[in-house]
This record gives structure tokens, C-alpha cells and sequence, in this order.
């Protein structure tokens, strides 16, 4: 597998699996015992590089759970997708003045993880406080240990949850996290933004004429547009063909809000060679947890967005009474 780095997709990727921050896993620490006691080393770690960061999702003799990047053998790794073995930190010009060194570690070496896009994501890692050389048979076993890691990132990633083409949260995993947001006992008011990129006939006919890889092409490119509109810190859900929703920010005014959102479909659009998104349409649904079920708030959205198809707004908040027209016309 060759690696093609590049910083902004790397983050891209490492972000779509929404590994950072979550918690421990036996799974992973199964693996990362096993490298520790193939090295016989005290110090063994899953190491994920964030943009300043090396964030542990499993670790052995290690307290805390992150380091900075700078300086880390690891975020070397990340960069490289390829091993890296220090026999003594103290003799490297690189990291004899890390933090790692600093701490009295001595020895590293670090196996990558990387996508199946080339994109390395961190490393499994071994460390000790003395300096020390490596077989050729230790490394093949840290690599082959590496691609498990990896395998089992997949796995999870994959289990029913993301969507294969966008890479993105699914509809099961939109409302599983709306009723998460109903268990947490969360009262305050939240809105649904439904992006609907295409008509009905729209996709039909790009389809029958293009074939379906034209329709899986505009909807990549616009889950990576829509990902980079909300940011990091915020999650995007593909839930329907040409659909994507995601949460507004709490507690934001609704009409303000709507504003807002015409400015990130006039971003989105601008940023796509698609011609999909130059008729994208909003639908804003209002709702507090537990009080509204999570197929209706998604229904309410597309409500919404339907009905700004035919206004001069692309982006309208949900309105029951024009909402119970269609509803007695269907009836």
C-alpha cells in the first residue's frame, strides 16, 4: 500500500471514525498487551495523531492519555505510513530533547495504521527506558499487530453504522444519537437541518443517462463539502439518497439560524463541480428531545426541505399547518 499524505485528508479520515475521545476497549488492549510482552517492554500504546496531539485509545504503562504531537515518534509515523525505530531517543538529534525523552524514555519503535485510502492515522507503538535493537522477526510481528488494529478500526467503523459511500453516520446512527440526546434528560430545544441535494427525477435521470457511480461521485464530494462546512467537532449523518442532517448548534435562533444556512448552501454549492447542489434545498425541524420520536423529527425535516423547493428560500423551518395540507391531500 503506498501512503499519500496529506495533512487535511488525513485529519478527514481520522475524524470520519470517530475513534478520538472514546472510551478504552478490550479489543485493543488485547493487542497492545501482546506487543508489550513480545518486546518485553513496560510501555506499549494505540497512538492516534491529531492536529496537535497523540491521543491514546489503548495503552499500557502510560498514565495519561495524550502527549503532544510535536516532537512524538508517533505523529512521524502518522506522516510517513511507514515504521520507525528509535533504538535511543538521547542519541537522535530529532527527539533527544521530546517530551518523551525528557520523561527518561530511551527506546521506540512504532508500527503505522493506515486507511485503506493510504491516509496513516497513528501507530502501535512499544517504548522503554533503556536503548535497544530490534529483530527483523520482532518488527514483522508489530506490523502484522498494526494491521489487526487497523482491521478492527474498520470493523467498528463499519458495523452497520456508515454509510459505504459518504463514509458518514448513517439514518440508524441519526437516531440512535437523538435518543441518546432523550436519555441524557436534555430539555433544551435543538433543530434538525435535512440538506436535500436532488429531486426525485434528478437522481432518475442521472442515473438512467450516467449510470449509478455518477450519483456515488456527487454524493462523496458533497459528504466531504458538508464535513467541512460543520467542522470537526460536529456530525454529519447520511440519511437518505442525496440527504445529509446534522444538529444546528444549541440553543440558536431559528430564524437566524435559517440565514446562516443559506450562506452554507451557497458554500457548499460554490465548492462542488456538481450540479445537484445548485438546487439543494434546507428544512429546519424544531424539536425537544423525547417529546418528538426520532422518524418524525427526520420527517418533519423533509417536510421542510420539500417545501423549500418550491419557494424563492432554499431554507425553511417546518410548518405544521402546511404540513397537515399534504398530509389531508395524501389522505
Amino acid at each position: 500500500m503506498t501512503a499519500q499524505y496529506n495533512e487535511a485528508e488525513r485529519l478527514d479520515a481520522l475524524t470520519r471514525l470517530r475513534l478520538l475521545d472514546t472510551s478504552p476497549s478490550e479489543t485493543f488492549d488485547r493487542i497492545t498487551r501482546t506487543a508489550s510482552k513480545l518486546f518485553e517492554l513496560p510501555i506499549a500504546a494505540v497512538s492516534l495523531t491529531d492536529s496537535d496531539r497523540q491521543w491514546f485509545k489503548s495503552r499500557i504503562g502510560v498514565q495519561h492519555d495524550s502527549i503532544p504531537r510535536d516532537k512524538a515518534p508517533c505523529a512521524e509515523v502518522a506522516e510517513t505510513a511507514s515504521v520507525v525505530v528509535v533504538p535511543d531517543l538521547m542519541e537522535d538529534p530529532r527527539y533527544s530533547t521530546s517530551p518523551l525523552a525528557e520523561q527518561g524514555i530511551r527506546f521506540y519503535a512504532g508500527a503505522p495504521l493506515i486507511t485503506r485510502d493510504g491516509h496513516g492515522l497513528g501507530a502501535l507503538c512499544v517504548l522503554g527506558v533503556k536503548p535497544r535493537a530490534v529483530l527483523d522477526s520482532e518488527l514483522t510481528a508489530l506490523k502484522d499487530m498494526a494491521e489487526m488494529v487497523m482491521a478492527q478500526i474498520e470493523l467498528q467503523h463499519a458495523f452497520g453504522r456508515i454509510d459505504p459511500v459518504s463514509g458518514l453516520p448513517n439514518r440508524l446512527q441519526f437516531f440512535e444519537d437523538l435518543m441518546d440526546l432523550a436519555r441524557d434528560h436534555n430539555n433544551t430545544q435543538h433543530i434538525a437541518v435535512l440538506v436535500d441535494l436532488a429531486r426525485d427525477e434528478q437522481i432518475s435521470s442521472g442515473t438512467r443517462v450516467m449510470g449509478a457511480g455518477y450519483i456515488d461521485d456527487i454524493v462523496r464530494a458533497s459528504a466531504r463539502l458538508v464535513r467541512e462546512a460543520l467542522g470537526s467537532n460536529r456530525t454529519a449523518y447520511h440519511v437518505g439518497a442525496t440527504q445529509f442532517a446534522f444538529l444546528a448548534p444549541p440553543d440558536v435562533d431559528p430564524s437566524e439560524y435559517q440565514t446562516r444556512l443559506q450562506d452554507f448552501l451557497d458554500r457548499i454549492a460554490k465548492g462542488s463541480t456538481g450540479s445537484f447542489l445548485k438546487t439543494a434545498s434546507i428544512g429546519l425541524a424544531p424539536f425537544r428531545p423525547g417529546e418528538t420520536e426520532p422518524l418524525a423529527i427526520l420527517r418533519m425535516a423533509h417536510s421542510a426541505a420539500l417545501e423549500a423547493r418550491g419557494s424563492l428560500n432554499a431554507v425553511r423551518k417546518y410548518s405544521p399547518e402546511e404540513d397537515q395540507v399534504h398530509v389531508r391531500r395524501f389522505a
